[in-house]
């Protein structure tokens, strides 16, 4: 029976020491943003350059990725005078799916005092949730993502409370 107690007070000590830890965790998952195509000039002599083009093809390409989200070539300007025919927010950008993730515990320092040790994790998976592509045709890089959201992220803190 003193192995059993011995074993037993082992385990209750080290529950106490390694115990106590608070786990959060945040998971985000949403559409894509839509995209408003323009042709990036005047075309309806208005003196606002972002009017729409016309869709002439299938603006989405069979393998769409960040470097062709949209086909340029699906697009033209309207004719000096005119409005294209391309409705607003046409298209749909990628969408974001995110993990968060924070880890906690409480560390008592005599009768009145405590240590907090946290630590944070964001987009744990380390996902690439990419934005929207230019959406300006006579851009160089028009249906191209050239920016995304912030990579993983990691931080630690501890906070003497007294």
């Amino acid at each position: 029976i003193s192995d059993y107690n011995s074993w037993m007070d082992y385990q209750s000590a080290v529950a106490h020491e390694a115990g106590n830890w608070q786990v959060s965790a945040i998971v985000s998952a949403q559409s894509g943003s839509f995209i408003n195509v323009t042709t990036g000039v005047d075309n309806a002599l208005t003196g606002q350059s972002n009017q729409r083009p016309n869709l002439v093809g299938s603006a989405i390409p069979a393998n769409q990725n960040v470097n062709q989200w949209l086909v340029g070539s699906a697009f033209r300007s309207p004719t000096a005078g005119n409005y294209g025919n391309l409705g607003i927010n046409a298209f749909l950008g990628p969408g974001v799916l995110q993990f968060d993730m924070g880890l906690s515990r409480l560390f008592p320092i005599g009768e009145h005092r405590k240590l907090e040790f946290r630590g944070e994790a964001f987009n744990v998976l380390n996902r690439l949730n990419a934005n929207n592509p230019t959406a300006t045709l006579n851009s160089s890089t028009f249906g191209r993502i050239l920016t995304a959201s912030d990579p993983r992220i990691m931080q630690v803190a501890l906070k003497l409370v007294f």
